[in-house]
């Protein structure tokens, strides 16, 4: 009978040792499943063009973003660059007032039959970098070829640093989309 109930006591400990450890993985893989997508800031229209603006002029001879080539049309802003490639800042809520419009997010918008049209990868890494500045030219590589590969499924690609980027394609235009993430 001792032998019996020690048996039993012995499988019952393996049980609950075996059930025990099953479980801790379990939590463990839930823990690793989880992202932590960040966030950022609420910033208003006219600050992050200010420093989209001051990344292009500091790094490149490209075109910073102009009032001169400003319009607003279906209650976005849009800005001229160059021949064929806009900014465009969607507020979360258009008001008409750039110092008072919280960005929701923004767009690289490039014509495809644009001459210009290759200097939108780093007019990308300027806008990426706007919204963020913690984030290296080595990640906004990933994070534009990300989003790419993405773009079938209709997902936007995240590195932890508070913006989603994601890439739109027809067959006259692309768009990469930085979106801010907010708490």
């Amino acid at each position: 009978m001792k032998k019996m109930l020690l048996s039993i006591l012995l499988c019952l400990g393996i049980f609950l040792g075996i059930t025990g450890c099953g479980t801790e993985t379990v939590d463990e893989d839930r823990q690793t499943e989880t992202q932590d997508y960040g966030s950022v800031e609420r910033e208003t229209a006219d600050v992050l063009v200010a420093k989209f603006n001051a990344q292009v002029v500091d790094n490149s001879t490209l075109n910073p973003a102009s009032d001169d080539y400003l319009t607003t049309d279906e209650n976005a802003y849009w800005y001229g660059l160059i021949t064929g490639v806009y900014l465009i800042v969607y507020p979360i809520e258009f008001t008409g007032d750039l110092s008072s419009d919280i960005v929701d997010y923004m767009v690289l918008y490039v014509e495809k039959n644009s001459e210009f049209a290759s200097y939108t990868n780093e007019y990308l890494e300027y806008l990426i970098k706007a919204n963020n500045p913690d984030i290296t030219t080595e990640e906004v590589s990933e994070l534009i070829a990300g989003a790419i590969d993405s773009a079938d499924a209709g997902t936007t690609v995240n590195n932890g640093k508070g913006i989603d980027i994601g890439y739109v394609e027809d067959e006259e235009t692309y768009q990469y989309q930085v979106i801010r993430l907010y708490e």
